[in-house]
């Protein structure tokens, strides 16, 4: 599964699995079930209102109540509910850019305006399992994406070993450390049948090195790797609950 990296308030880039197609057709299914109701609603309004013979303010009520609704639903929910539907809210998903930023009210637009075009023949969707990234043609040309915000196992829980609440910090430049990373490292560390163990734990070492501005002078490279991740652990907070993805 594809992933994107989201830099929350304090600086800390936290992977997010991009969503799945299933999550994204009951998404949709759901929105079209709202405004289904919503269409139903009014025009029932509107056939009461037009046999009480004010059939003007039973036309005004529908272009203006049923239509406008319809046509600006995608759009002004991705807006107010930032970047959800109430579909998407319902499968725990939501639009992200794919920088990791916080979209802009363009790039919402922009996915609005090319919506109908990736609802031909079902284009969109196609587009979708070619691209491998969860990006339609909308989501290519707003540099937009759909992520999964469902709760993720700690790194914690993966590892080999456990992480104390008295755990002492070697490396406090492991928080520079994305997720992708730490999971990187820890496939390493506990991959014992792995061939040229020591030149891939040394190699590794020397570009966790790089990344976090710390060498761990002093350290094997598995040593060295095993107290950055640990610490990577510890600082991003993920010996307490589970974060969202």
């Amino acid at each position: 599964m594809a992933t994107i990296g989201i830099e929350t308030a304090q600086n800390v880039v936290v992977q997010h699995e991009v969503a799945s197609v299933g999550d994204r057709i009951v998404a949709a299914i759901l929105d079209n079930l709202v405004i289904l109701a919503w269409v139903f609603a009014m025009a029932f309004i509107f056939f009461v209102v037009a046999e009480l013979g004010a059939r003007d303010v039973a036309i005004v009520i529908f272009v203006f109540v049923v239509l406008l609704p319809y046509l600006f639903y995608d759009l002004v929910c991705e807006i107010t509910m930032d970047g959800q539907s109430i579909g998407k809210r319902a499968r725990r998903i939501k639009v992200a850019r794919v920088d990791g930023g916080q979209p802009r009210i363009g790039q919402y637009l922009l996915r609005w305006v090319l919506r109908p075009i990736d609802s031909f023949y079902y284009l969109g969707l196609v587009v979708i399992l070619i691209n491998g990234k969860g990006q339609r043609l909308g989501d290519l040309a707003a540099g937009t994406c759909v992520i999964n915000l469902k709760q993720r196992l700690k790194l914690q829980d993966t590892l080999m070993t456990e992480i104390g609440p008295q755990h002492v910090v070697q490396f406090p430049e492991a928080i520079r450390l994305s997720d992708a990373q730490a999971a990187m490292i820890k496939e390493l560390l506990n991959n014992q049948t792995l061939r040229s163990r020591y030149e891939l734990a040394r190699d590794m070492a020397e570009r966790v090195s790089l990344a976090i501005g710390n060498n761990g002078a002093g350290l094997k490279p598995e040593e060295f790797l095993r107290a950055v991740l640990k610490d990577y652990v510890h600082l991003s907070g993920q010996t307490g609950q589970p974060t969202s993805r």
